[in-house]
């Protein structure tokens, strides 16, 4: 039975935070590189164990998205990862339904960016597909992000309000991946 813990990344010591780094490039076929650390860093960690393994994780971290007029405050899901001899057990399924409840519970808006593989996965828990064009904001300008057009999921929470999926979707711009 998977056991569940939420943790700020403070709470993390530098033990756990080098068992997690390791984890998650492990998780991504040694694939995860300092860019993709620092996106999942800053925020909250959901971590799935089994007895005193882990063997699932999702990070949510703060950030800023815009849609028109509107600015909400998100939460931003990064790394999720389960260890390979673990997938087909549902791990992730779970460490995402409750990276949801701290979502709806702390943030006006979830998002993520998913490829398309991962596509039926996000929408069997709830997320929405962003269809609208997207762009990143640099220096008080907007640059298209015609690459990830299609790849924004989002998940409405109490504190979304009226949203249109088909407008323009604005993020800061942050080093590597803007999505």
């Amino acid at each position: 039975m998977i056991q569940l813990r939420t943790v700020r990344d403070e709470e993390l010591t530098a033990d756990e935070l080098a068992e997690l780094r390791a984890f998650l490039n492990a998780a991504y076929d040694h694939e995860f590189g300092d860019e993709d650390w620092r996106h999942a860093r800053g925020g909250s960690h959901v971590l799935g164990l089994v007895g005193a393994e882990l063997v699932a994780h999702a990070a949510v971290v703060p950030r800023n998205l815009r849609s028109g007029s509107r600015v909400w405050r998100t939460g931003y899901v990064e790394a999720v990862g389960v260890r390979q001899d673990q997938r087909g057990h549902g791990h992730g399924r779970t460490v995402m339904l409750k990276a949801a409840e701290h979502l709806r519970a702390t943030y006006e808006l979830g998002a993520l960016s998913a490829g398309p593989q991962n596509w039926p996965f996000y929408e069997r828990l709830g997320w929405l597909r962003w269809t609208g064009p997207t762009f990143v904001e640099v220096r008080g300008e907007q640059r298209r992000t015609a690459e990830d057009d299609g790849e924004v999921f989002v998940l409405p929470t109490p504190a979304t309000g009226e949203f249109d999926r088909t407008e323009p979707l604005v993020c800061e711009w942050r080093s590597g991946d803007a999505w």
